[in-house]
């Protein structure tokens, strides 16, 4: 029979309470050791068991203050996985590099948190927003997914959120700490450093060099829907009253409240369109499309197996940055993981000029149970859904936010009520497109008539 051995390096990150190692026992093979046996605040402790001759089995408790994390761990002699499992006093969790923890010689890297009360559920601290930073970001999102952090209860009673800054605040997963990480965000993208994770940095910079060079006529700006919260409706029903114009620079430079507010969107979820297509673009002005140039650029993907986006099956033009295939955050990892492009015209041959690039960050990559999840949360909101949070800016609900290039202004329509673009035309007859919820939408009743050149041929 093989010698196994389980090597468990566990990192107390809960500030002001020294953790002991006790009640060490096993099930199969020796007892675990710990060195040391009490572990500071930010110190670690190597908990080690060796079997020669099988597998290893036990658990071990690290206590202090009151607290309490239990630790179970299974090393099999034969088949199944190498698992670590830790269950803690309420309103404290932890985090793993990884779920199973292959080899005859199993090592796991396990951080110890108290953590950030989040709606029904509780938060890693990100250690981004520590001093000093730390990347803890793995940790982090695993924790976006824990029992009650996405509860479609977070969603509804969104719903009447205010939109101090010109946009409805989103449902945060969080438990407060999405402002804390899109302003590091906004930091990297203004050139004012910070601890900004390096995957994050690469896909920031993208965006910034296309919205600063992806059309001759100048820098793009955003276009918001304005919209309020028709009070009592659920699933939420909102008026929309027009758009807003986010310029994103002037005279050469950047517009911080523009760059802020695009990536508090984006962390939230927000449907955007990048404008390209010729046929939406002002007489004289030609755009970039935002895949080939997101594409273009270097950095790691993967193919979208199929979104519901602008397609009445599957739309199978997707495009995620990275690829992450499994629902457990990568060791390392920043906290960009699901971010989209993909056309509003499901055709991944279309022409250069026929089509519009769309782009959200989701909760997570598709043919995962985690995306699963999420989509059956969006089906009783239908707000869309990010890794951090929740918020009303869906094609399917009118309001698109776009991101265009000088001379292009939107305009409210009857049938499409919002802006109509290719990929959201109206259907030949003068009807809307079917994944268009209209009964979720309101707007003005002197609202023009949809032109007939924005009806589908």
């Amino acid at each position: 029979m093989s010698s196994r051995s389980m090597t468990i390096t566990l990192s107390n990150w809960v500030a002001g309470i020294d953790l002991g190692f006790g009640n060490a026992r096993a099930s199969e093979g020796p007892a675990p050791s710990a060195v040391p046996v009490q572990v500071a605040p930010g110190q670690a402790t190597t908990v080690t068991a060796v079997n020669p001759s099988g597998g290893c089995r036990g658990s071990f408790n690290l206590r202090g203050g009151g607290i309490d994390f239990a630790v179970d761990y299974v090393h099999p002699s034969g088949a199944g996985a190498t698992t670590v499992s830790v269950s803690a006093t309420t309103g404290f969790l932890s985090g793993a590099n990884a779920q199973t923890f292959p080899g005859h010689d199993s090592v796991a890297q396990i951080n110890l948190y108290r953590g950030v009360m989040a709606n029904y559920g509780w938060a890693v601290p990100l250690g981004l927003l520590a001093q000093p930073p730390r990347n803890n970001c793995q940790d982090f999102v695993n924790s976006m997914f824990g029992q009650g952090m996405r509860d479609a209860r977070v969603v509804t009673t969104a719903y009447g959120h205010p939109a101090p800054d010109g946009y409805v605040l989103p449902a945060d997963f969080t438990g407060g700490q999405m402002a804390g990480f899109t302003a590091l965000w906004a930091g990297h993208w203004l050139g004012q450093g910070g601890a900004c994770p390096p995957q994050d940095a690469a896909l920031l910079d993208v965006l910034a060099r296309y919205v600063a060079t992806a059309s001759a006529a100048g820098p793009l700006a955003m276009w918001v829907p304005q919209i309020a919260w028709r009070e009592g409706t659920s699933p939420s029903v909102f008026d929309l009253a027009g758009y807003r114009a986010y310029p994103f620079m002037a005279d050469g430079q950047w517009n911080a409240a523009t760059v802020q507010a695009f990536l508090a969107l984006l962390a939230a979820g927000a449907h955007f369109v990048a404008v390209s297509a010729d046929k939406d673009m002002p007489t004289g002005v030609a755009t970039a499309a935002f895949d080939t140039f997101f594409t273009g650029a270097g950095l790691p993907t993967s193919h979208d197996i199929g979104n519901s986006h602008y397609a009445t099956v599957t739309n199978v033009t997707g495009t995620y940055y990275l690829s992450v295939g499994d629902d457990f955050a990568p060791a390392g990892c920043g906290l960009i993981l699901a971010f989209l492009a993909g056309r509003t015209v499901n055709d991944a041959f279309a022409a250069k000029g026929t089509y519009n690039t769309f782009i959200q960050l989701e909760g997570w990559q598709a043919g995962t149970s985690r995306h699963g999840a999420d989509y059956d949360t969006y089906k009783k909101t239908l707000w869309n859904i990010s890794t951090f949070g929740s918020c009303p800016y869906s094609e399917k609900r009118a309001t698109t936010i776009f991101l265009a290039p000088p001379g292009w202004t939107p305009q409210l329509y009857q049938t499409t009520l919002m802006m109509p673009y290719v990929g959201a035309y109206a259907n030949a007859n003068g009807s809307p497109q079917g994944w268009l919820h209209t009964e979720l939408v309101g707007i003005p009743a002197d609202a023009p008539a949809l032109p007939s050149r924005y009806r589908e041929s």
